[in-house]
């Protein structure tokens, strides 16, 4: 009887470490196409099982990584791209915005997560290289190991679009 189901356990485990290879494969494929698309070459490599035992550790630890890993495959592939459209905005304002400083005066979760990190709003008031300022109100993932750096009355290096001065993104915490 323990032998049976025993085996019954092994071949479940081989299958699913199977499906979850081929969904690896599957959505490696996908990112390097789109990271090619962008002209980057990148080439996922499938993680040793080491570095996925201590990957599925950690994520259990998180309960909001746990619910967003329970979530339907396509739901998180939406909020990966969502996650993917954040950084690379910050990743442009960062190369190409104009540089300021800017004060949060208060940071609200909204209530949403994407990718498992807690988006908020806050207004911030920035002041620009010549002196002028203005308020603003920018939604962003604020991961929560992060969260005090973003404490109202904190103040950062931030890059302003210089099309849009109400899409600011929000760098380097200053003293």
């Amino acid at each position: 009887m323990f032998k049976k189901l025993r085996d019954q356990i092994d071949n479940a485990t081989r299958q699913a470490t199977e499906r979850a290879g081929q969904d690896f494969r599957w959505h490696a494929a996908q990112f390097q196409q789109e990271a090619a698309r962008q002209g980057h070459d990148i080439r996922p490599q499938m993680p040793t099982q080491g570095m996925a035992a201590q990957g599925f550790q950690l994520m259990n630890q998180d309960p909001a990584m746990v619910e967003f890993m329970s979530l339907p495959g396509e739901e998180q592939i939406r909020q990966q791209g969502l996650a993917n459209q954040y950084g690379q905005n910050l990743r442009r304002l960062h190369e190409f915005g104009e540089p300021a400083t800017a004060v949060v005066r208060t940071l609200d979760r909204t209530g949403v997560t994407v990718a498992a990190q807690p988006q908020y709003t806050s207004v911030l008031d920035v002041t620009r290289a010549d002196g002028t300022t203005y308020r603003t109100t920018v939604t962003h993932l604020v991961p929560d190991m992060t969260f005090a750096q973003y404490a109202p009355g904190t103040r950062h290096h931030v890059r302003i679009d210089r099309n849009d001065p109400n899409n600011v993104g929000v760098f380097e915490l200053l003293p």
